[in-house]
C-alpha cells in the first residue's frame, strides 16, 4: 500500500489547475442550496477516493440570493404580471453575479426552471447553466423510465402545462395527480421553508403525501422533498443529486457530465464509462 504525506493515495490523479468553477444560485431555498452543495462535496470525496484532502476539493460558488425565494407559483411566474417583472429582474442579477464567479451555474430550485430561457439568455460571459430539468430528461433516457410522477409545488406539478417538467412528457409518460394532493404538496413545502425539515409533525405529514402517490418511479420535484426523511419501496429520484454528480464531472473535465466508474448516490449502480485522464 503507498503512502503519501501519511495519506492513502487516491484513486484518482486530478490536475487542480484544471478545475473548473461551480456555481450554486441559492435563495429558493437556502436549506436547498446548502444541501446541493454537500452533495457535491460528498461525491466528489467518494469519486476520488480515500486519499483526498482539503485541495482536493470542487471548487464552488455559493450566493444566496432572498430576492427569488419562494414559495413560487402563478402568482410570481405568470409573464406580464408586476410580481414576475420584479423575480426575473432579480434573478438576472443573480445570473450576472454568479456567471463571473463560475464555469458552470445552476439554480438549487425546481419551479425557478420556468426562467430557464430567461436564465440561458442573461448569462453571457461564458459560464454554461446546468438545468435540473435536463439532467432528469437525461436519467429517464439513460435507465429507460416510461413513467414519472412529479411530485413538487403546484405550478411543479401541473405537469400538462406550467410545470417546469412538462416537455419531458414527449419522451416520458406524466401521470397527473388529483388537484387534492397537489395542494397538500404546496402545504407541506411551505411548511418546510417555514420550519426546516426536522419537526416530527411536517415529517409525517410528507411522509403521508408520499404513501399517497401513486406510481413506482417519484421525482422529488421540489428542492426541499429531499430533505425529508421517508420510508418508501418506490424509486425516489432526487434531481438533485443528479445535478451534483453532473455539476462534479462537468468541473474535472467529463464534457459529457458523466463520472467514470462511478456509484451515483441516487441508486447504486456503477457507471462502466471508461475512465479519461484529467491530469
Amino acid at each position: 500500500m503507498t503512502w503519501i504525506l501519511g495519506r492513502k493515495r487516491m484513486l484518482r490523479t486530478v490536475n487542480r489547475h484544471l478545475r473548473r468553477r461551480i456555481g450554486i444560485i441559492s435563495g429558493s431555498g437556502p436549506d436547498a442550496g446548502l444541501d446541493l452543495m454537500r452533495k457535491i462535496v460528498v461525491a466528489n470525496r467518494k469519486f476520488l477516493g480515500p486519499g483526498a484532502g482539503d485541495k482536493d476539493a470542487p471548487k464552488i460558488a455559493m450566493v444566496n440570493f432572498p430576492e427569488i425565494g419562494g414559495p413560487h407559483g402563478h402568482w410570481d411566474l405568470t409573464p406580464g404580471s408586476e410580481a414576475s417583472a420584479e423575480l426575473e429582474s432579480n434573478m438576472k442579477i443573480a445570473v450576472n453575479t454568479m456567471s463571473t464567479l463560475s464555469d458552470y451555474f445552476c439554480v438549487a430550485c425546481n419551479t425557478l426552471h420556468n426562467l430557464q430561457p430567461l436564465i440561458e439568455a442573461t448569462s453571457t460571459s461564458g459560464a454554461k447553466f446546468i438545468s435540473i430539468v435536463d439532467v432528469v430528461e437525461e436519467y429517464c433516457q439513460e435507465h429507460k423510465i416510461d413513467s414519472l410522477v412529479v411530485m413538487g409545488s403546484t405550478m411543479t406539478t401541473d405537469v400538462k402545462d406550467t410545470s417546469p417538467y412538462a416537455p419531458l412528457s414527449g419522451s416520458v409518460a406524466l401521470p397527473v395527480l388529483e388537484d387534492s394532493l397537489r395542494t397538500a404538496q404546496q402545504s407541506a413545502l411551505e411548511q418546510i421553508k417555514s420550519n426546516g425539515p426536522f419537526g416530527i409533525e411536517t415529517q409525517q405529514m410528507f411522509q403521508d403525501i408520499l404513501d399517497s402517490v401513486p406510481g413506482d418511479d417519484i421525482l422529488l420535484g421540489c428542492t426541499e422533498f429531499p430533505l425529508m426523511p421517508v420510508t418508501t419501496k418506490k424509486r425516489l429520484i432526487d434531481p438533485t443529486q443528479l445535478l451534483a454528480e453532473k455539476l462534479l464531472a462537468l468541473s474535472w473535465g467529463y464534457e459529457d457530465g458523466v463520472l467514470p466508474i462511478y456509484t451515483s448516490e441516487l441508486e447504486g449502480v456503477m457507471s462502466e464509462k471508461e475512465s479519461i485522464p484529467v491530469a
